[in-house]
Parts: structure tokens; sequence; C-alpha cells
């Protein structure tokens, strides 16, 4: 379970907060002609967004936290029970 928050600033904080062993995270961007979704989970909380523009400039400050963090980029979700089938 991940839960959500409203505020980007809060996963930052929460994150300059854990020891550097726990500070596994992981994000999602999704690109559409709508514009852009970005996910991000660290530990037990998670953020979503979605932008009009791709090149939204808090878009793009989440993304450079998120690299400069280390954070796993997420290419899609599939269940344990279809990853192999």
């Amino acid at each position: 379970m991940v839960n959500l928050v409203e505020e980007w600033e809060d996963i930052e904080k929460y994150t300059q907060r854990l020891s550097f062993w726990t500070k596994i995270g992981s994000y999602q961007l999704k690109k559409s002609t709508e514009g852009a979704e970005i996910k991000v989970s660290v530990g037990k909380f998670g953020y979503i967004k979605k932008f009009k523009e791709s090149e939204d400039p808090e878009l793009i400050k989440i993304l450079a936290f998120c690299q400069a963090e280390g954070f796993i980029k997420v290419q899609a979700s599939v269940s344990d029970e279809l990853f192999y089938a």
C-alpha cells in the first residue's frame, strides 16, 4: 500500500530524513497528447500529479530530484501472476 500525499515538498522532506540505505525510491513518467503524469514512490509514501505541458518547471524539478536521489525509473507495472505468463 502507498499513502498518497498532496504536496511534492512532503516527499522531498521525507526523503531527506531517510538514511542512505532506506532511501529507495522509484518514479514513472507517462507522456501523452494531453500532457504528462508523474508518479513517485519512496517508502510508504507516493505522489501523483498530471501536467498539461511536459516541459512544466515543476515537473522538471521533480524529475531532477528523482534522478539526483538515484530513484529507479519504472517503465510499466505488471502483476506477479502475469509477469512470466
